[in-house]
């Protein structure tokens, strides 16, 4: 197949999808480590350099994948928590949001996970994942800090900690679903989640 150059302004959005899509499977064959770019480009039907076009690096390209198919889904449930005030909770949708996230890309859910163990001993990509989580952190802690406001239970905890927790916890139950789906319904984030507000209530009205 004769590969296309993919940087007319009229192939851009379909090139950059198909390179989205290239990226998703080889990441998800070869491990980020052992995905070559080439590969990526040729799986997509596209010269490399329309793939440098879009994307500087291969890790430019493995964090607009993270960012395009499972961080701003994950961010638009998130931001259910912010619409629902008074006795509304938003955590049975939250949880079925995330569950159906998790089954629906569970390969990139497991890329993450070896990204973390790449992470944590190379500067270069701890920064980029650093990065990451601060801005995932971010959005929780504004969330729920907004949310606590609107229903008249203030925050007894900092903010920063409780979205730290928050993602480490669906971090974790993202993991174990994948592993063990029968041990993570898809309500068991809910349940949690519904235990963490009744407890900040009563922390709140416990507190002088």
């Amino acid at each position: 197949m004769k590969r296309q150059d993919g940087r007319r302004s009229e192939a851009r959005g379909t090139a950059r999808e198909r390179l989205l899509d290239a990226a998703e499977s080889v990441f998800a064959e070869s491990g980020y480590r052992g995905a070559l770019v080439e590969d990526i480009a040729a799986r997509a039907g596209l010269t490399k350099g329309a793939l440098y076009w879009h994307f500087p690096s291969k890790l430019e390209l493995f964090f607009a994948l993270i960012d395009e198919r499972v961080d701003k889904r994950v961010l638009e449930f998130l931001e259910l928590i912010e619409r629902f005030t008074g006795e509304a909770e938003p955590t049975p949708e939250i949880s079925l949001g995330l569950a159906k996230i998790v089954d629906e890309e569970r390969e990139l859910f497991l890329l993450m996970r070896e990204f973390w163990s790449l992470a944590v001993r190379e500067p270069e990509l701890r920064a980029r994942y650093v990065e990451r989580q601060r801005v995932l952190t971010d959005t929780i802690a504004r969330v729920f800090t907004a949310r606590q406001a609107a229903i008249g239970v203030p925050l007894t905890i900092d903010a920063s900690g409780l979205a730290t927790a928050l993602l480490a916890l669906g971090d974790g139950l993202s993991a174990e679903r994948i592993a063990n789906p029968e041990a993570v319904p898809d309500t068991l984030l809910g349940d949690i989640l519904g235990v963490i507000y009744e407890g900040l209530a009563a922390r709140s009205l416990a507190a002088p």
